[in-house]
């Protein structure tokens, strides 16, 4: 074999090779990129537009009294009372929870009223409680590091949670119904 037969050969190895490596890892990034929870950024802005220019109606919030009870600042749902949390997406979609008055917890651990075995999904998520005073529930996110969102948008505080919303934890969504 010659030394240029033996050069082409190498050189063609090595250009196989690196093509092998690039599809490969295109292949995993679209992998992860289809099981993320989290939408690119490129498109979480062009929702954040077209929010803005929408101007959606303003989603109630809670207000925390010096007592340290909630207080509904805004009226309900207007007579809507849900009965059922529904998971209408992610590992548990088709699961419902009655809604009994009870404080229904959200997360990975075990104690938690839902269980949601995901690594996007704090131990200690989210809870949903009746609000005091009102027959609305509320949705609170308990500090945790990826966030609750509700009606696609981000929450840091206690919000009301009309009938309909849906919400997105990890890559679980439900709704009250």
């Amino acid at each position: 074999m010659t030394e240029l037969t033996f050069a082409i050969l190498k050189y063609g190895f090595l250009i196989l090779l690196w093509v092998f490596v690039w599809l490969v890892a295109r292949s995993l990034h679209r992998d992860i990129a289809a099981f993320s929870p989290r939408k690119s950024r490129a498109r979480r802005r062009k929702e954040r537009k077209s929010l803005k220019t929408s101007q959606p109606p303003a989603t109630p919030v809670m207000a925390t009294m010096p007592t340290g009870n909630p207080q509904v600042s805004q009226p309900g749902s207007g007579g809507i009372n849900p009965s059922l949390l529904v998971v209408i997406d992610g590992p548990l979609a088709g699961t419902s929870i009655p809604l009994s008055g009870q404080t229904i917890s959200l997360g990975r651990s075990a104690s938690n009223t839902v269980v949601l075995d995901d690594e996007f999904v704090s131990s200690h998520h989210a809870r949903i409680f009746l609000g005091q005073g009102s027959q609305d529930w509320v949705i609170e996110d308990l500090n945790s590091t990826n966030g609750t969102v509700v009606s696609q948008r981000r929450i840091n505080e206690p919000t009301i949670l009309p009938a309909g919303v849906p919400v997105r934890i990890g890559a679980t969504t439900f709704e009250l119904r």
